[in-house]
């Protein structure tokens, strides 16, 4: 049986014995009022089977919430469940006049709010994990018109970073023979470049291809991430030579490709699942094919477009020339790449542009660009920018067709992944470093 399947039907036993020695029936107002009253319940018990079935009401009750009551909800846990600021004060005080551990412990434990306690014993009901990752997911929700929901914010994400530490994951290959519902959240969840139907999906798991998804003992049969490879001579520079790919028999592959990483689950959003997981692919693919050499992403450049059009309307931008402007007017004629002279007179500079996007625009002392961020963080190195690499609606509209490849290089990814951690180098190519300029 499924380890994740097994605790689950155990907690439900446990919690089934618990419910006889509560009263869940009784209503104490709205049905958010009623719903805080069980946190407060859920909080001060002390019973495991008691609690265990407090803890499943709350997800249950929590779960048939419409958007309306579960924004209500939120906003009066915060309100009933943060941090006693005068406890607080007080401890501070005495830590300060006379500060020693003791008093620092004390002054941890005042800072703690009644939200992180609950949560964590919500977390351990039956389906609990999936329970707080949607509560999470509405929460991002939420914070878009109410920033005062930030501090529950903060609890989910400590809490499901711990919780989903890349230790208690187990990297599984997804191939033809997986299990049809988990490949049916493959199609689903793929949104970088769409999977049409099950003739699409066998392609991707064809010999070339390959596919690994992280999994949660927690979440059963829930993918958390996956990845797709592409196994390949040489290192691809466009993501339709991939896509239309129709070779599906093994060959001599020297190199993998990694040209799609989804998350699937939105309320895992910047919860660090795919530090690990290029690594672990990378380590896997090198123990089943020892032939393949060089690792490489073939990455998309989701927010160059966006840039360049702040940039071009700013007049003071520093980025951009006269030349430059007159140039990248020909960016509004419909269909531009399919014309070979506008395309090639639009070629340098966008290259030359999209190379200061990716190492010189900064913020807060790292690039602005999400997926740089990601691979540099990850110890890779900026290697090549593909000029019209991915020339769907979607690559045109978000970055002007250019794609990214990031290379892994197996002997330099910690020295390089240290060098940006600690002094915020970038492990660039001399290849983009000579368009930069």
């Amino acid at each position: 049986m499924n380890i994740g399947r097994f605790a689950k039907n155990l907690f439900d036993s446990i919690a089934d014995a618990g419910e006889k020695y509560l009263d869940l029936r009784r209503v104490r107002g709205t049905t958010t009022q009623n719903l805080l009253a069980l946190c407060e319940d859920l909080v001060s018990h002390k019973g495991v089977a008691s609690g265990l079935a407090l803890a499943r009401q709350l997800v249950y009750r929590y779960k048939n919430l419409s958007p309306e009551e579960k924004l209500d909800f939120m906003l009066r846990l915060n309100k009933a469940m943060g941090p006693n600021l005068d406890t607080v004060a007080a401890a501070a005080l005495k830590f300060a006049k006379s500060p020693d551990e003791k008093l620092l412990g004390e002054l941890a434990d005042s800072m703690a709010s009644d939200r992180r306690k609950l949560f964590s014993r919500m977390i351990m009901a039956p389906n609990g994990t999936q329970a707080i990752v949607t509560m999470r997911e509405d929460l991002l929700v939420f914070l878009k018109t109410h920033p005062e929901l930030k501090p529950i914010g903060d609890d989910l994400r400590d809490l499901l970073t711990s919780w989903f530490n890349p230790g208690f994951l187990t990297l599984t290959k997804i191939d033809w023979n997986t299990e049809a519902s988990i490949l049916e959240k493959i199609i689903k969840y793929e949104t970088v470049h769409d999977i049409g139907n099950w003739n699409d999906l066998k392609k991707r798991l064809a010999p070339n291809r390959r596919c690994f998804a992280y999994f949660h003992p927690s979440l059963e049969d829930e993918p958390l991430i996956f990845v797709e490879v592409a196994l390949t001579r040489g290192i691809s520079g466009s993501i339709q030579s991939i896509i239309s790919d129709n070779t599906s028999e093994k060959g001599d592959f020297d190199t993998a490709i990694f040209y799609s990483i989804n998350n699937c689950q939105h309320g895992l959003r910047k919860i660090p699942l795919g530090n690990f997981l290029i690594k672990m692919v990378v380590n896997a693919l090198a123990a089943e094919l020892p032939d393949i050499k060089t690792y490489s992403t073939l990455s998309p450049v989701p927010g160059f477009a966006a840039w360049l059009n702040n940039e071009l309307k700013n007049e003071k931008s520093t980025w951009l020339t006269a030349k430059d402007r007159e140039i990248l007017s020909k960016l509004n004629e419909p269909d531009w790449h399919m014309d070979e002279e506008t395309s090639q007179k639009l070629k340098k500079p966008l290259l030359h542009l999209c190379a200061c996007y990716l190492t010189r625009a900064k913020k807060y002392g790292n690039p602005i660009d999400a997926v740089a961020r990601f691979h540099f963080g990850n110890g890779a190195q900026l290697y090549r920018i593909n000029w019209l690499g991915n020339t769907s609606s979607y690559g045109m509209e978000r970055s002007h067709g250019l794609m990214v490849n990031y290379l892994y290089d197996l002997k330099q990814i910690e020295k390089n992944h240290e060098t940006y951690v600690q002094q915020g180098n970038l492990a660039v190519s001399k290849s983009v470093r000579g368009l930069v300029g």
